[in-house]
């Protein structure tokens, strides 16, 4: 199982959102850093078929992903940075309505439903509308909806942001005991999310990607002692 992409390019006006990107994700964790307009988001954004690429190729398992269209989709899970919820729906009725577009049966879906509810600490606000939920709320729901249908890919963009420390180790755990078997792909600036979960690291900036290697290679090989550190050293090292 693996995505092959190659010399992807996606550029909005005259802004070069992402540039000759090029890379093969395998099963396990890959984290995905850069600041603000790194192309991060666009790189997902892309994978899901969400955004129209300009260049390039995603291959999964061999196959360009926009000819396997609807079952490359069907494997996917994707939670996205910005939150799109129907206010009025219950947090259960907005998952059970996710699972009935990804086509999972009645009584699989509500299985699922509460096993994930209390993956992401909802139970005691299943039934209540997600319009007066907090961000940290929101941003729960949306990672349970991305991984109804035990999905083979996960991409998750941002999924701790707003989350509070314990809500932060709890999902770290779960979303580490999910990988063994999917691909998963992690964008975040929070650099200790990722640090003793993550298989790979990639650095993007500009829309390029900049240095990818395991975890061990990217902090150890600038003489960093944690992640966070050698962020900022690869980052600004020409």
């Amino acid at each position: 199982m693996h995505i092959d992409i190659s010399h992807l390019s996606k550029s909005y006006g005259e802004t070069l959102a992402l540039d000759d990107f090029t890379y093969s994700f395998h099963s396990g964790i890959s984290a995905i850093l850069g600041p603000n307009g790194a192309g991060k988001t666009t790189l997902m954004n892309l994978i899901t078929d969400c955004t129209r690429r300009q260049g390039g190729e995603i291959l999964y398992d061999g196959t360009d992903i926009l000819k396997l269209g609807k079952c490359f989709r069907q494997k996917l899970g994707f939670m996205p940075q910005n939150q799109g919820m129907y206010e009025q729906m219950t947090a259960w009725d907005f998952l059970a309505y996710m699972a009935q577009i990804k086509g999972l049966k009645k009584k699989a879906a509500q299985a699922q439903i509460r096993e994930l509810l209390a993956v992401v600490n909802l139970e005691a606000a299943a039934h209540q509308k997600v319009g007066g939920f907090s961000g940290g709320m929101r941003q729960r729901v949306m990672l349970a909806q991305a991984m109804l249908g035990q999905p083979e890919i996960l991409l998750l963009d941002e999924p701790t942001a707003g989350l509070d420390p314990e809500e932060r180790i709890r999902l770290r755990g779960y979303i580490e005991r999910l990988a063994t078997d999917k691909i998963v792909l992690i964008t975040t600036h929070i650099t200790s999310d990722v640090e003793n979960i993550a298989d790979k690291i990639l650095l993007m900036n500009h829309g390029k990607l900049l240095f990818a290697s395991d975890r061990i290679e990217f902090i150890s090989g600038c003489n960093a002692d944690t992640l966070e550190g050698a962020y900022v050293k690869r980052l600004h090292t020409p």
